[in-house]
């Protein structure tokens, strides 16, 4: 291999023998950062709670990207998920360089009406199995002293409030600001700690909710998605692969000095009001 083709390589791959722990890759985000990391050349260790999808998703990222994708069957929400995940990965691996946490309770309902049951259930995830697999990961990485990054998925609504998600965005919110304490404790240690924030990315869910404003306003469900896409400033919503992007670059080399930042992901969503 020539010099040339060394460099070439390098760029195409940049995370060739490093170990991504992705949590939440069953489908939407998730699934398109399994195929992203893998592309870029990092093992990838694949988090999910539906055995089925998981091992199907392993086997496709396994043969398009000629990688290694290792799927571990695991909810975030049970207690000591995130030291028997992280403890998974080191076994099989013997390494942790990158997270990207993007498993997710929604929850739906005002903050002073919604069930206390499922305010829990979206803090258990969001924040405690966000926050815990995170940082059982970088102990790894702290013992290793190879640095390391982790990447923190949110949503826009903690800074658009919208209505009825309030277990949803309250969670995450506070999610980012633990990531930016992350982000400050573990510098030291050379880990990088950053989230990214979606706007309205295609998929199931955001069809559903199209579906839903259709049925109450009488108009067709295209429709709806076209009024919705026309309040961002690039008039569009968002694709899985565009959060993957994102969170590869702040995963990579290219974003060595990055760490402590939100990157919104929204098509301009929030510049639009």
């Amino acid at each position: 291999m020539t010099d040339d083709t060394a460099e070439i390589t390098g760029r195409d791959r940049p995370l060739e023998g490093q170990v991504c722990l992705i949590v939440g890759a069953g489908e939407g985000i998730g699934r398109a950062c399994a195929q992203a990391f893998a592309e870029a050349g990092a093992v990838v260790a694949l988090v999910a709670r539906d055995e089925g999808r998981l091992s199907t998703l392993a086997d496709e990222v396994g043969a398009s990207s000629g990688g290694r994708a290792i799927p571990i069957v695991a909810d975030l929400g049970q207690p000591e998920a995130d030291q028997t995940i992280v403890e998974r990965v080191l076994a099989q691996t013997g390494r942790i360089d990158s997270v990207i946490a993007v498993a997710t309770r929604a929850g739906r309902g005002a903050l002073v009406d919604v069930d206390l049951a499922q305010l829990r259930e979206a803090f258990e995830v969001n924040v405690i199995g966000t926050l815990g697999v995170s940082r059982c990961a970088a102990r790894a990485m702290r013992s290793a002293g190879r640095g390391g990054s982790i990447v923190h998925v949110s949503t826009l609504g903690t800074h658009s409030l919208p209505e009825k998600q309030a277990p949803y965005t309250a969670t995450k919110a506070a999610m980012v600001s633990a990531s930016r304490t992350m982000a400050k404790e573990l510098g030291p240690a050379g880990i990088r700690v950053n989230v990214v924030t979606p706007g309205y990315v295609n998929g199931p869910p955001l069809e559903t909710l199209f579906a839903s404003i259709a049925e109450r306003e009488g108009i067709e469900a295209a429709d709806a998605s076209r009024r919705m896409a026309a309040t961002a400033a690039l008039r569009r919503h968002v694709d899985p692969v565009d959060i993957a992007q994102a969170a590869l670059f702040l995963a990579g080399p290219g974003a060595n000095n990055i760490t402590g930042v939100e990157l919104r992901v929204d098509a301009g969503q929030l510049i639009q009001g």
